[in-house]
């Protein structure tokens, strides 16, 4: 591969040529903004400059800024880190997204060094309709569609989830209609949206009591090794299994879980094992009536959520 540079008052230009004799010139004017687009390397779509290093679209750069700077522990929805992310799928899994951006080196340190916006002096009006993007009409419909997100992204989380994987679909489903709560709080937990900040404030106590629930749980910080240990322990319902041997299955599973959940934390604290199944058990079936409450009625009415759970796979 050779690389030659020509300069002048306005422009570099640098040609490279590859070991097929393709010649892609990129022009670079006024630092790293390019007057032509070129491909993004995490999505492919259009990027007309460099941002931590790597040529990428405005999408990932604040993408992949704001999981570094909030330290967003993702899952990958399908279990498997395989993902494809372009264009069209970039918000699919934001694992498998932010695993893309390290591929291509997008430099995490470049971030952390960087300046933070400057605190305003003068009082916000109200955080909460800040956060609220431009192209939502309310805040209610905004709160619903994240709701969605978070609901259709856990579900399948789980349906992948070493406990589910075993058993048979009415039996999953069985399960999740009764632990869906608890696992779409600890998505909720990590999900790039502020949640807490848009449902706190001057809003009805149902959100506040949501809003709380959420932050505690973010406040543990898990880790990717305990977030999927703590939803395997979520799932781990052999009272609600059809049949003996799967029950016996699922005991050893969330035994297992719950050991290798308490030899990880003892690393951290002594007292953090407790600390999370505290948080766990926080999370009670009448929550899961608040839940729907916030995030998503009127959208769904009086669809029940048993038949939401069975629908999504």
């Amino acid at each position: 591969m050779t690389q030659s540079l020509h300069s002048d008052k306005h422009a570099h230009i640098i040609s490279v040529t590859s070991d097929s004799n393709m010649i892609h010139t990129i022009y670079f004017t006024f630092g790293r903004t390019l007057p032509i687009p070129v491909c993004c390397r995490v999505c492919g779509d259009k990027s007309f400059g460099k941002h931590y290093g790597v040529f990428c679209c405005d999408g990932c750069s604040c993408f992949f800024k704001r999981s570094v700077r909030r330290r967003i522990v993702y899952t990958c929805i399908a279990g498997t880190g395989q993902c494809i992310v372009d264009k069209a799928r970039r918000n699919w899994c934001p694992f498998c997204r932010l695993q893309k951006c390290l591929r291509v080196n997008m430099n995490v340190t470049a971030v952390q060094d960087e300046r933070g916006p400057r605190k305003s002096k003068t009082p916000k009006i109200s955080e909460c309709n800040n956060i609220v993007p431009k192209n939502w009409k309310t805040r209610s419909e905004y709160i619903f569609e994240i709701g969605a997100e978070i609901f259709l992204t856990s579900l399948r989380q789980c349906r992948f989830c070493d406990p589910m994987t075993i058993l048979p679909k009415a039996d999953q489903n069985e399960i999740l209609n009764r632990t869906w709560h608890q696992s779409f709080v600890l998505l909720a937990a990590f999900w790039p949206t502020n949640l807490i900040t848009l449902l706190s404030g001057p809003s009805s106590r149902v959100e506040n009591i949501v809003a709380t629930l959420i932050a505690s749980h973010r406040a543990m910080r898990l880790d990717p090794v305990e977030y999927n240990l703590v939803l395997t322990l979520v799932l781990c319902r052999p009272d609600l299994c059809s049949s003996v041997d799967l029950r016996n299955d699922l005991t050893v599973i969330g035994t297992n879980a719950k050991d290798a959940l308490m030899k990880h934390t003892s690393f951290k604290s002594p007292t953090r094992y407790f600390g999370i199944l505290a948080c766990i058990l926080s999370i009670t079936d009448d929550l899961a009536g608040y839940l729907k409450i916030v995030f998503f009625e009127p959208s769904v009415r009086n669809v029940p959520m048993n038949h939401l759970v069975s629908v999504i796979t």
